[in-house]
């Protein structure tokens, strides 16, 4: 029997709050071969998945949302020889 408050079945968490949710409370959105976000309301369409909460602000904030946009920084950087590694070699 669950606690009060605990959540059964599947949790996922927002990107936009980090708070976790229930899966089934969650919308899932997915990032196409093109990188734009389109609503998966199968929740089952292939590729990495963003689960977003139903809170109005986190819907406000995930509009301005770009995923990968950080891993491309670090990608960049690295082949630029910036990375952290390249300052202790020397």
């Amino acid at each position: 029997m669950p606690e009060p408050g605990e959540i059964c079945g599947p949790v996922r968490m927002c990107v936009i709050c980090r708070r976790r949710f229930a899966k089934a409370e969650l919308s899932r959105h997915v990032l196409t071969p093109e990188g734009t976000l389109i609503i998966d309301e199968t929740q089952k369409s292939p590729g990495r998945g963003f689960y977003l909460c139903p809170d109005p602000a986190c819907g406000r904030r995930f509009e301005k949302y770009r995923p990968g946009t950080r891993q491309r920084g670090r990608r960049a950087r690295a082949a630029a020889g910036r990375s952290k590694g390249a300052i202790w070699q020397k």
